[in-house]
């Protein structure tokens, strides 16, 4: 078929492309990995094959390209032209256009796509600074949205000693505390970068391993054990911390987990950048080079090298054993960079000139969530605290209300009926129903903001969900803590006064 040179042969379509808009992660990545196989010296019809086999956003346009050529005979630079003035996405856009027209004039693609590569990178970088300066902001703002949503339940209760404003509006109330709550929570989640940080699944470390080895045995024995508390009548504040004591474990080994992560995330981007030089200055193959390489110097990933190490004297597969590899780290980080690496060095890429993009694109990573932990570790310290603050003082409130009234019965009780209600006190109409309709709205909202701050801390950190698993048991700990510390020491201080 003869090369279609212009868009004008193609059908024009009823609506734009509307893939989802990349992020600037996603773009950063597909660049780099273009980049690096390019480095390799393959065809250009060769590298958009692999940049449409990429699982991320990006890769959706370029497979469109690809499919343009190798379908209806369009040569690449007028199927960039097409797809990316067809496109919705601004980004994509632009990119598809520099592309198309580098790709007229000669420009090189090695060259345009390294250079395209470092300036997506300083723009995420930037991108992420923003994000990070509107999480910072979100953060700060969070609390003042916790606390108001709590003031909202104390007036609430406070009210009702005046008045009795009835099951409806109490409800009502505690629902719009509820809501604006969430909300802030989940704005938190928008504002956050989001990046996965692991993959726990069965073939990951130890401690992923454990964990989900765990996590289908902890739960049902926490829920059977609350229950047999519930039936023993047994207080819920005991219960919630007997529950949140037994799921804890799970948080510690998440926390383990995570850590371990983060130090091999951090020897990831030396080690491929020291072992694409050893195997460049040595003239070596890659599993060569990796016995020239002392392992000390990576002591978090030197248990997984060792395991490649003797996969490739074992003369098995290449890629099988990087996809052990990347698997057995438990680092969805360490995994796209060893897909750059692994690819690009497969096709014959310079491993120098490959570890070097692989590196860079895992430090720029490592950098950037090193700014973000600044945030959500103070963050999740001051939102745990504040959670504490804001479950005693709600429960400090409903134990004076029940006081109050018990005080204010006796009295009616005492002095008659009808010498009270000529005082005109409301609180004759305040009874054990609506007491006890206040007790299950405070408790609930108590546990209601434990859910929502769990969540708010684990968006602000990023990562796994598991991460609930170590926060969320310490905010319901200490909602069980105070419904039972905190109604004896209002009781004492009652009675003394």
């Amino acid at each position: 078929m003869a090369s279609i040179s212009s868009s004008r042969s193609l059908p024009r379509p009823t609506s734009k492309v509307s893939f989802r808009e990349p992020s600037g992660f996603d773009l950063f990545y597909q660049l780099i990995y273009m980049s690096a196989v390019a480095a390799a010296g393959i065809s250009r019809s060769r590298i958009f094959q692999l940049a449409a086999k990429l699982t991320r956003t990006p890769a959706e346009y370029f497979k469109r390209i690809h499919l343009l050529c190798e379908k209806l005979g369009y040569n690449y630079p007028s199927a960039c032209t097409v797809v990316g003035q067809r496109t919705k996405s601004e980004a994509m856009k632009t990119l598809l256009l520099r592309f198309a027209d580098a790709l007229s004039s000669g420009h090189p693609e090695v060259a345009f796509l390294e250079e395209e590569s470092e300036v997506q990178r300083d723009a995420y970088e930037k991108e992420y600074d923003r994000n990070l300066a509107s999480l910072q902001k979100w953060t700060d703002a969070y609390a003042a949205i916790v606390v108001s949503a709590a003031l909202i339940v104390i007036v609430n209760l406070t009210s009702t000693m005046i008045y009795d404003l009835g099951t409806s509006m109490v409800m009502g109330l505690v629902i719009t505390a509820v809501l604006t709550s969430a909300g802030g929570a989940w704005i938190i989640s928008r504002a956050a970068p989001a990046e996965p940080e692991a993959f726990f699944t069965p073939e990951g470390p130890s401690s992923q391993r454990l964990l989900l080895k765990l996590i289908k045995i902890v739960p049902p024995v926490g829920v059977i054990a609350c229950a047999l508390l519930a039936l023993l009548k047994v207080d819920l504040g005991w219960i919630l911390m007997v529950g949140s004591a037994i799921v804890f474990p799970l948080g510690i080994i998440t926390m383990r987990a995570t850590r371990e992560i983060d130090k091999k995330d951090k020897e990831i981007g030396p080690f491929l950048r020291s072992f694409g030089a050893v195997a460049m200055s040595t003239g070596t193959t890659l599993s060569e080079a990796l016995n020239q390489i002392d392992l000390a110097s990576f002591p978090n990933l030197q248990p997984d090298m060792n395991r490649l190490r003797w996969r490739f004297r074992a003369a098995i597969d290449p890629e099988l054993c990087w996809k052990k590899f990347a698997l057995e780290t438990g680092s969805k980080l360490i995994s796209e960079t060893i897909t750059i690496f692994h690819d690009a060095t497969r096709l014959g890429g310079d491993a120098d000139t490959v570890g070097s993009l692989s590196s860079r694109f895992a430090t720029t990573e490592v950098m950037l969530r090193a700014r973000r932990k600044v945030i959500a570790s103070t963050f999740s310290g001051l939102t745990i605290v504040m959670h504490a603050a804001i479950g005693g003082l709600m429960v400090i409130i409903l134990e004076v209300i029940r006081n109050f009234t018990e005080i204010v019965e006796a009295a009616a009780n005492f002095e008659g009926q009808e010498t009270m209600t000529s005082m005109g006190l409301p609180m004759l109409s305040f009874g054990s129903p609506i007491l006890q309709t206040l007790g299950t709205i405070t408790i609930g909202m108590v546990i209601l903001l434990a859910l929502i701050n769990g969540f708010a801390i684990v968006a602000a950190d990023g990562g796994h969900l598991f991460k609930m698993l170590f926060h969320l048991p310490i905010l319901i700990f200490l909602s069980g803590l105070c419904l039972v510390v905190v109604p004896p020491f209002v009781d004492m201080i009652l009675k003394v006064g």
